[in-house]
């Protein structure tokens, strides 16, 4: 199964000599749900175990959830509960958006019960980071659990990213430090699909036109400064699953990662095992921006 089709997208090297190859279509785009839809049915019928989905609460991997729904296709949604020694659960405050979903759609989740300071002490988040070059203090807690699921796991990363510059222009950004979950599945024959929202070139240029982006990636949304508020609008679109908007201003509901009550627990964060992620930063953090006009321009020559 490839974590990519076509291997349309790919990384090399790292830090600062990291560089995204991203191959344009070959024929016309659909809406992003459209192109979503056309994925997971490849994926599907390729794929081997049922499928299982690591659900942290926001909204990408509800919009996950919202498509298999939509198609019938039958899932396990994965909640993780990230816990100290002490048992108390520190991400309570972002999967409590995966619980309540599904309590709604009537779903029975899956609790992956996770110490992680255990975790982080026994030097295990060490091991696996170093395995898949991975610069990120939660991604090898994700590692960990789809390494030791007996499905064909699915994540809702990779989503198409725009930030807005210093010099006022919108780019793409590619991190190495996601792309470090590729490698992972890649070294360890995982069985699974990391990058779901952007498996197939189509579902990268779909996103890319979606007008509520294209008014971003044009400079038409002063304020903004990246379309994390944006692409709940892009999965709403022709789905009318009416997932909720991120609000930055309000802050209702906005991105959350999971990690951010950590700052209470400074026996965990203040660990050698932690803080060497900084150095890691260095070593395996490079970034690939691409201007938007020049992205879209280029991946669009068969549209």
């Amino acid at each position: 199964m490839e974590l990519i089709k076509n291997n349309y997208l790919y990384g090399t090297g790292h830090g600062e000599d990291w560089k995204v190859n991203i191959d344009p279509p070959k024929r016309k785009v659909k809406t992003y749900f459209e192109e979503t839809i056309i994925a997971l049915e490849d994926i599907y019928a390729n794929k081997s175990g049922k499928f299982q989905v690591l659900y942290s609460g926001g909204v990408d991997s509800q919009y996950v959830c919202e498509v298999l729904l939509y198609l019938g296709m039958e899932f396990d949604p994965i909640i993780v509960e990230l816990k100290n020694n002490e048992g108390q659960v520190m991400n309570m405050h972002d999967i409590k958006y995966a619980y309540d979903f599904c309590s709604i759609k009537n779903i029975s989740p899956i609790k992956f019960d996770f110490n992680f300071q255990e975790f982080v002490e026994s030097g295990k988040n060490i091991e696996i980071a170093k395995s898949a070059t991975c610069c990120g203090v939660g991604l090898p807690t994700m590692m960990y659990v789809a390494s030791q699921l007996d499905g064909f796991s699915l994540m809702g990363n990779g989503d198409p990213y725009l930030r807005l510059q210093p010099n006022n222009f919108w780019y793409l950004e590619e991190r190495e430090n996601t792309h470090s979950l590729l490698r992972f599945y890649k070294k360890y024959g995982l069985n699974g699909c990391p990058f779901l929202l952007s498996y197939t070139a189509e579902m990268m240029l779909s996103f890319l036109l979606d007008p509520n982006i294209v008014k971003v990636g044009m400079g038409f949304s002063p304020g903004k400064k990246g379309t994390n508020s944006s692409k709940s609008l892009v999965y709403n679109n022709k789905s009318n699953f009416n997932l909720p908007v991120y609000d930055y201003v309000s802050k209702y509901r906005i991105k959350q990662h999971g990690y951010e009550n950590l700052n209470e627990y400074p026996i965990i964060t203040q660990h050698p095992n932690i803080k060497i992620f900084e150095d890691y930063e260095k070593m395996w953090g490079g970034e690939y921006l691409e201007t938007y006009l020049s992205v879209i321009t280029r991946l669009s020559i068969h549209q």
